[in-house]
């Protein structure tokens, strides 16, 4: 009985955990469109569709971009909370000297938070 015990509180234990992470990575993940080609972090990302992807170090974040399954760029950010919500998905960047784009903070649909990069 208690080996069966044991292991029914295991099972339990583990379903826990990845509804629990589920329920996380729900959260920290959003879909982006690059209008133009942009560097982040020193890394080239072209535009087309990206999948956005943070862990949160409160307030600090490490953010990773992926294209279909592949993560293309990884970067550390900021969660800013800047207290209204934002009626569509933007991407705003910096222009350099030399014409190109660097991404300097993420905003998402119907969120207060936004993600910032200092580069």
């Amino acid at each position: 009985m208690s080996l069966r015990r044991s292991l029914s509180a295991t099972i339990v234990a583990v379903a826990l955990l990845v509804a629990g992470a589920a329920a996380v990575q729900a959260k920290d993940y959003k879909s982006i469109v690059l209008h133009h080609d942009v560097t982040i972090a020193g890394s080239h990302l072209a535009s087309g569709n990206y999948n956005v992807s943070w862990q949160t170090h409160s307030p600090e974040a490490t953010v990773s971009f992926m294209h279909g399954s592949k993560v293309v760029a990884t970067a550390e950010g900021k969660v800013v909370d800047r207290g209204k919500s934002y009626p569509t998905n933007e991407v705003l960047f910096n222009e350099n000297t030399d014409g190109s784009r660097t991404i300097q903070e993420i905003r998402f649909h119907g969120s207060t938070e936004v993600i910032v990069f200092s580069e």
